[in-house]
């Protein structure tokens, strides 16, 4: 169990100014960068959780681990928008990876929950609004209804996911071409996105993934 103190010191990390745009901490100037496409708003404490980890970085391994355990216990339950990966992956781990790993990690266990049938987990791995297809999902229930009915319809239990390849948009562009229009509604060229390419049996099946705090969630889903 958390106690007093370690939620005392996630409550302190927390305080700092709001932190730097994008745009200046990659050093680029607003008036002269080339317009990018604009992503969704940034789902509830998805801010706060960034700052709180990038400030655990700079303490002991002792320290670390308090806050991200109590980071886990305020927000790594929430179904909905989640900040966090799921509890499933071990979070002091995770970030010490590089962006197009957490992908990988996630696209993994949104893969292996998919051939589950676990439609609980896939829910917490997702974001909104979630594209299946050219279908469109705002809520969490609505999208844990429609996962439960194309499940009983696609014997995903006897799928094997031989491997995931994780690609820039850009990168997906130049090795497969341009989208199908039946997805002109994702907004796949937004910031902080990859596409991961799952080998199921054989069969590309294709995510998109949006960073929102910690986390990488499933935002598209394509077969």
């Amino acid at each position: 169990m958390i106690n007093v103190a370690a939620y005392a010191l996630c409550l302190a990390l927390s305080q700092d100014p709001e932190p730097v745009p994008a745009a200046a901490a990659a050093g680029g100037d607003a008036a002269t960068s080339p317009a990018t496409p604009v992503g969704p708003p940034r789902p509830k404490g998805a801010d706060d959780v960034t700052r709180q980890i990038q400030k655990a970085q700079t303490l002991s391994p002792a320290e670390r681990a308090v806050v991200l355990e109590a980071l886990q216990k305020q927000f790594g339950t929430v179904d909905s928008n989640p900040v966090l990966p799921t509890n499933d992956i071990d979070l002091d781990k995770y970030l010490a990876l590089g962006p197009a790993q957490q992908v990988e990690v996630v696209a993994r266990g949104f893969f292996a929950d998919l051939i589950g049938g676990d439609t609980n987990r896939i829910v917490a791995r997702s974001g909104y609004p979630f594209f299946m297809e050219a279908r469109r999902i705002d809520r969490p229930e609505e999208l844990r209804a429609q996962w439960g009915k194309s499940l009983r319809s696609r014997r995903a239990d006897v799928l094997k996911l031989y491997s995931v390849e994780v690609l820039l948009p850009a990168d997906m562009e130049k090795k497969f071409g341009k989208p199908p229009q039946r997805l002109n509604s994702w907004n796949w060229r937004a910031p902080n996105t990859y596409l991961a390419v799952g080998n199921l049996s054989g069969h590309p099946t294709i995510l998109l993934l949006r960073q929102a705090g910690a986390a990488w969630q499933v935002v598209g889903f394509h077969d």
